[in-house]
C-alpha cells in the first residue's frame, strides 16, 4: 500500500497534551509539514504545543479542548474534522490505573473504560463515517499497547482496555479493505512518559522507550497505513514470546517490573 500523502494536510491527534500524542504531533509537523489538529483536556499544554509547532516548523496548528469520555467532546472533535477536511487521525488519548485490582477503585476503572473503550469506540465510529464520505484516502492509527497482547498484572484494566483496541482495529482493517479508509493499531511497550511514571515501576525508567523515537515509529505506521505495528526489536520479541510461551508464564513475567503491594 502506498504511503498516505499528508504534507500540508490536517491530521487529528488526540491525547496531545502530553506523552506520545504530543511527541507525535511534533513529528507530524517536523517530518511531513502536516498541520496537527491537537486534542486534549489541558488547554495550557495544548497552547504551549501549538506555539512550539508554529515557532519551530511554521506549520498551522489548531486546538480542541475536549474529553473523549464526554459525548459533547466527541461531537466537537467530529465537527472540526469535517470543517478542516482532516484525512488522517492518530488516536493516542488514554488513561491507566496501576495497582492491585480492588473493588474500591471502581471510579478509576470507570474513567479508564470510559476513555479507552467507550469514548474511543464512539469517536472512532464517527471518524470512519466521516472519512468514508470524503473523496480522498485516509488513515487512522489507534494507540494500543503491548500490555493488551500479554496481559499485565497490577495494570490489569488498562491492559484489558488495550486488548480491546487491538482486537477492534484488526477486525476493522478487514471490514474497511477497499474503502479508502485504512485503520490499524500501534502497540508499544513501556514509554518514558508521564503515564509510565504513574505505573509504580520498581526499576524506574529502565527498559522504557524514548518517547520521540516511539513517536517517529508511530507516525510512520500512520503514514504507511500499517494494520498492526509494534515499535522496537525488544517489544517485537516480547510479542513473539507471548505467542509461543504459556500465557500464565507471560503474565507472571509481565508482573515483574511492578512493585507488589505490601
Amino acid at each position: 500500500m502506498k504511503p498516505l500523502p499528508i504534507q500540508n494536510s490536517w491530521v487529528l491527534v488526540t491525547g496531545a497534551s502530553t506523552g506520545l500524542g504530543r511527541a507525535s504531533a511534533l513529528r507530524l509537523a517536523a517530518s511531513y509539514q502536516a498541520k496537527p489538529l491537537i486534542v486534549g483536556r489541558r488547554l495550557d499544554n495544548l497552547r504551549e504545543l501549538q506555539s512550539e509547532i508554529g515557532e519551530r516548523f511554521n506549520v498551522p496548528c489548531e486546538i480542541i479542548v475536549a474529553d473523549q469520555r464526554e459525548i459533547e467532546g466527541r461531537e466537537k472533535i467530529a465537527a472540526k474534522v469535517i470543517e478542516l477536511k482532516v484525512n488522517a487521525a492518530f488516536l493516542a488519548a488514554g488513561l491507566t490505573s496501576a495497582g492491585p485490582f480492588d473493588a474500591s477503585r471502581a471510579d478509576a476503572y470507570a474513567e479508564v473504560i470510559g476513555t479507552n473503550v467507550a469514548g474511543f469506540t464512539d469517536l472512532l465510529a464517527r471518524l470512519i463515517a466521516i472519512f468514508r464520505q470524503q473523496p480522498f484516502e485516509s488513515s487512522i492509527i489507534a494507540v494500543s499497547s503491548l500490555a493488551g497482547e500479554t496481559s499485565v498484572p497490577f495494570q490489569a484494566v488498562y491492559g484489558a482496555s488495550k486488548a480491546y483496541v487491538s482486537t477492534l482495529m484488526r477486525a476493522l482493517s478487514v471490514e474497511l479493505a477497499g474503502t479508502g479508509v485504512s485503520v490499524g493499531s500501534f502497540a508499544p511497550g513501556g514509554i518514558d512518559t508521564d503515564m509510565a511514571a504513574l505505573s509504580d515501576l520498581k526499576w524506574g525508567k529502565f527498559g522504557l522507550m524514548d518517547v520521540d523515537r516511539c513517536a517517529t515509529l508511530a507516525v510512520d505506521a500512520l503514514v504507511h497505513r500499517r494494520s498492526f505495528a509494534i515499535p522496537g526489536m525488544g517489544n517485537r520479541l516480547t510479542y513473539l514470546a507471548s505467542r509461543a510461551l504459556p500465557r500464565s508464564l507471560m503474565s507472571r513475567l509481565a508482573a515483574l517490573p511492578y512493585r507488589r503491594p505490601q
